[in-house]
């Protein structure tokens, strides 16, 4: 069984457009491997970035400010990554070439240049005044080669990849690479949904392209149980017409959305309705529209990095992959709905980077004299609203109670625990349980036990925390379990 690549990048090579240079014109360099530091991130200063509208339209600038990312690795199952590219230097992590070994640079170098350009839409390096910039500046690259020069490979090469990264420690797998549902009938795909469950059992989220085929299913990998989906939408946010829907015909995958382009860089090289990245030099033509080392491609291969660099910002956190997929699930557009044509909707990072979290914590401080400052509210996810009524801390020392509200848009239970901290030191006040069994809003007290209102009643600065985990009953997120 033979894959292909999930972009539409052969295409262009074969009418001639932009096509690669041959593999024997690449020239072996020493290279070394990341084991350290990170690319710094704040407004983009990237040349190409104001063209690279697939960020701004899954918000993932705005999101930065919550995390980058930072150290976690993203494996690219794909045919390499160009291993001295500017725009990547100092990012990529130890990876493999299950093509030719070692290979003659002694290591997953790019061939093709499909690989390269999904890299650099995971993680490019951002702000450092060149190129463009990625969805998760902070992460890591771990290149694991499983296509040829010609982007085809079999599906055991792919299966192998697979295992490799997850035993390797990726947290993140992206795979924009497929076969299609009709390979998936007779079972050729069960080895590959082997690998991907092998995978998640390892602790990796898989995020996989839907496929080009305008098929109403999802192409495998992606269809399998442990995999996220990604179809692609265009400039405007709508399906793009090639994309496959993000549906899986078993019910297993988590189907999303994410930037792919309109398609029209398969005439037009450096069309900016199409996703910029990252190219291998051998696959940049600047007469055509292009800049030296970076290119236009467009398919659903290209809405998959958007979601796995999303995928590494949560990982950064501590997050599970069960907490990311569920994450993934509640912030994207649809806010937890799924519908057939979008799945669970357009992935949005800054909702998920900034909502979602190991533990959410809600603190409000009683100042050293007698009054606290207004009632904190935390938005959780969309849904969930929490906050502590206003009190003087003499109040909650002479009653000891804590009022809580908690407003949900739907099903939910939330595990709250009161903590008094005073210098660098927590006592648990009280613990309880509040259940929302339909959309609404209630009330809880927290009444504090002795030992936190002596704490209460010492001199000097002390603060009150309420932190709490959304354990949904409805199948929303569920942080910190």
């Amino acid at each position: 069984m033979r894959l292909k690549l999930a972009g539409l990048a052969l295409a262009v090579a074969a009418v001639g457009l932009c096509a690669p240079q041959s593999a024997a014109a690449l020239k072996c360099r020493g290279y070394h491997y990341d084991t350290g530091g990170q690319p710094a991130a704040g407004k983009p200063n990237d040349p190409l970035f104001p063209r690279q509208w697939g960020l701004r339209q899954i918000h993932a600038p705005a999101s930065w400010k919550y995390g980058t990312g930072k150290g976690v690795p993203i494996a690219i199952v794909d045919s390499g990554v160009d291993l001295f590219h500017p725009d990547l230097k100092g990012k990529i992590v130890r990876g493999t070439d299950l093509v030719k070994g070692g290979g003659s640079c002694a290591g997953p170098q790019d061939e093709n240049g499909h690989g390269t350009h999904v890299a650099g839409i995971a993680a490019a390096k951002t702000n450092n005044g060149i190129g463009v910039a990625g969805t998760a500046p902070g992460a890591k690259i771990m290149p694991v080669r499983v296509l040829a020069a010609d982007g085809t490979g079999d599906v055991s090469t792919a299966v192998a990849g697979i295992r490799w990264a997850a035993n390797h420690g990726a947290k993140v797998i992206n795979l924009s690479l497929g076969d299609t549902p009709l390979d998936q009938t007779n079972g050729t795909a069960a080895s590959t949904e082997r690998a991907v469950a092998y995978a998640w059992s390892k602790g990796a989220v898989i995020v996989a392209a839907a496929g080009n085929d305008v098929f109403p299913v999802c192409d495998s990998p992606a269809a399998a149980r442990y995999a996220v989906c990604v179809a692609a939408t265009d400039q405007r946010g709508l399906p793009a017409a090639y994309s496959n829907l993000p549906n899986d015909p078993n019910g297993g995958a988590i189907g999303l959305r994410a930037p792919g382009g309109d398609g029209g860089g398969i005439l037009f090289c450096g069309y900016d309705g199409d996703i910029w990245s990252t190219i291998w030099p051998g696959d940049t033509v600047d007469n055509c529209g292009g800049i030296s080392g970076y290119d236009t491609l467009v398919g659903t291969s290209m809405s998959a990095p958007f979601v796995s660099g999303t995928a590494a910002l949560l990982a950064a956190k501590g997050l599970t992959n069960g907490q990311i997929l569920q994450c993934l699930k509640t912030t994207s557009s649809n806010h937890g709905s799924f519908d057939p044509v979008f799945g669970y909707g357009i992935v949005d990072a800054l909702a998920a980077n900034r909502t979602c979290s190991r533990t959410t914590t809600l603190v409000y401080s009683p100042a050293t004299g007698s009054t606290s400052p207004p009632p904190k509210t935390h938005r959780h996810k969309h849904h969930v609203r929490v906050s502590v009524r206003k009190t003087s801390r003499e109040q909650l020392e002479r009653t000891g109670k804590l009022h809580v509200t908690v407003r949900s848009d739907r099903k939910v239970t939330i595990e709250l625990r009161a903590l008094v901290k005073r210098g660098g030191k927590s006592v648990t006040g009280a613990k309880a349980t509040v259940t929302l069994r339909r959309a609404g809003k209630r009330g809880k007290t927290l009444e504090l036990s002795k030992k936190a209102r002596k704490q209460l009643a010492k001199r000097g600065p002390v603060s009150v925390v309420v932190r709490y985990r959304a354990g949904s009953t409805s199948g929303t997120a569920s942080p910190g379990n």
